[in-house]
């Protein structure tokens, strides 16, 4: 059984953090209600004073909607759902990137995990912790919708569906109660544990009734107060990324924003749905260019903007006359690798982990 996170050391160990990922990734199992309570409120106690010059508060002095990175490399990973193998693989994967030397990261063949650990690079989820996708999750969904249709009477297809999703929310909190300052999860539309119309988010359903049916067998099998307590968590967390020449969100901006509009998604729910749930073709043109000129003024015109959201065939499309990239295949483990203060090319940048 994978070791409760509560046992590993504050401050973060890669070896660890390495070990209970491997453990996770291949973990079905349920995690005990009040181990995944007490991590959830350790990482919620972390969202809520993170350093304000990583996240700029807004006027209620509460850590905002914009996450501004040092000038350090940086690994973007696209929507999880459920895919606990694939943020363990990139933990344990030894980035050539590194090997040059390039920032504080001198020594070559580390971990991405130990880089994480020394705050060598960083590393950051775009989001979409729940909710499996592919053939194999739509055949589950459907029978957990049975199940869910008999009052969760049995319920083995919806137990291995959130074994799976928990396993992979549970790493994403380990990573960052270890390595707070390096490890980032950006806030996606399937970040709704309690299927919540409103504050920016909509209920979901795409094969069966996911949103409701994770809401209500989590109520029953953890409990309504760890349901509002991993729901604060998913609501502390930042919207949008910045770099020195990059800008990354869960989904394409529906409209022009201001770094002050992302700061401040608490009093601006408009600003947390254009940046979680806009499909194709729905933004306003013109919002990609204008956030991006906003957000890195000069630097814009040598910047991409990177998403995911909505799946693309091979390992990215382009969108907004260039500008903006798509990087979810949800069939492959894609990635992007950006180098600090080097323009990002897709076909260079983006790359499939084996």
């Amino acid at each position: 059984m994978a070791k409760p996170f509560t046992r590993l050391r504050a401050g973060g160990d890669s070896k660890e953090i390495l070990g209970l990922a491997k453990s996770l990734a291949v973990r079905t199992a349920l995690p005990p209600r009040d181990e995944f309570a007490a991590l959830t409120a350790e990482v919620l106690d972390i969202l809520r004073n993170e350093s304000t010059i990583l996240r700029p508060p807004d006027q209620d002095e509460a850590p905002g909607g914009l996450l501004d990175l040092p000038d350090l490399p940086v690994i973007l990973l696209p929507d999880l759902h459920a895919r606990a193998d694939f943020l363990a693989q990139v933990l344990a994967w030894r980035p050539p990137l590194f090997a040059a030397g390039i920032g504080k990261a001198t020594l070559p063949g580390q971990t991405l995990a130990a880089l994480l650990e020394r705050e060598a690079a960083v590393l950051v989820c775009l989001g979409d912790a729940f909710h499996s996708e592919g053939e194999a999750a739509a055949r589950r969904w459907m029978l957990a919708l049975k199940e869910y249709e008999e009052g969760w009477e049995r319920s083995p297809a919806m137990d291995e569906e959130m074994g799976r999703a928990l396993a992979c929310v549970e790493l994403i909190l380990c990573a960052k109660r270890a390595f707070p300052a390096s490890f980032h999860y950006l806030k996606g539309n399937h970040d709704n544990i309690t299927d919540e119309e409103g504050r920016g988010d909509h209920p979901f359903y795409k094969y069966a009734l996911e949103g409701e049916m994770t809401a209500s067998w989590f109520a029953l099998r953890y409990g309504v107060e760890t349901l509002s307590l991993y729901r604060q968590a998913e609501l502390s967390l930042p919207l949008v990324v910045r770099g020195s020449h990059f800008i990354a969100s869960h989904a394409e901006p529906a409209f022009a924003m201001t770094a002050r509009d992302i700061i401040e998604y608490r009093r601006r729910p408009e600003v947390a749905e254009a940046l979680t749930w806009t499909p194709n073709d729905a933004a306003a043109t013109g919002s990609v260019a204008r956030t991006m000129a906003s957000l890195l003024g000069p630097a814009a015109s040598a910047s991409r903007w990177f998403a995911g959201h909505r799946p693309v065939e091979g390992l990215f499309a382009l969108r907004s006359a260039g500008l903006f990239v798509q990087f979810h295949n949800p069939r492959r483990h894609v990635i992007v690798m950006l180098r600090p203060g080097v323009r990002p090319d897709p076909e260079t940048s983006i790359l499939e982990l084996p």
